[in-house]
């Protein structure tokens, strides 16, 4: 079945928070928290939830930011997850794809990241979408404490 990529909607929230849930290294926000994405705001932050859908299902999400009064626009993606089921069947690459193409949209040359040492699988992933490792940062994670992988990769924007 072929994975196509959205914006979310409210009505997607409790699939998005279910795969949160059903993958451990991925940020385990509250309900109020994912519904704070979909909600207009005047920060100076610009955020975006994606979800990846087989048909009428929710099978991943990621959420990726932007600080666009600041230049160059800084764009990080704060969390991507497929739904176990769902993992090695091209979600999480259609995911990355529109990530970049998001970031690149709101004018960021670059999209940054971090990523648990641990989760050999996600890095992977980001460097099969062009990501290169630029740095770590020491005990970043908890539950468990883990030193956080720093990557970054050039957008569509940062490629013209």
């Amino acid at each position: 079945m072929r994975v196509t990529v959205r914006t979310a909607v409210v009505d997607d929230l409790p699939q998005v928070y279910a795969i949160a849930a059903a993958n451990p290294s991925a940020p385990q926000w509250t309900l109020a928290q994912f519904q704070e994405i979909l909600s207009p705001n005047e920060s100076m932050v610009t955020r975006q939830l994606l979800v990846a859908m087989a048909d009428v299902t929710v099978v991943g999400f990621a959420v990726v930011s932007a600080v666009t009064v600041v230049y160059p626009v800084e764009a990080e993606l704060e969390s991507i997850a497929v739904s176990p089921e769902w993992q090695r069947h091209g979600a999480g690459r259609a995911l990355m794809q529109d990530v970049l193409r998001w970031a690149a949209s709101v004018g960021a040359a670059e999209l940054r990241l971090e990523v648990r040492m641990s989760n050999a699988a996600a890095q992977k992933l980001y460097e099969a979408s062009g990501f290169h490792t630029c740095g770590m940062r020491p005990r970043y994670y908890a539950n468990p404490v883990e030193d956080a992988v720093c990557m970054i990769r050039a957008t569509m924007a940062g490629e013209l």
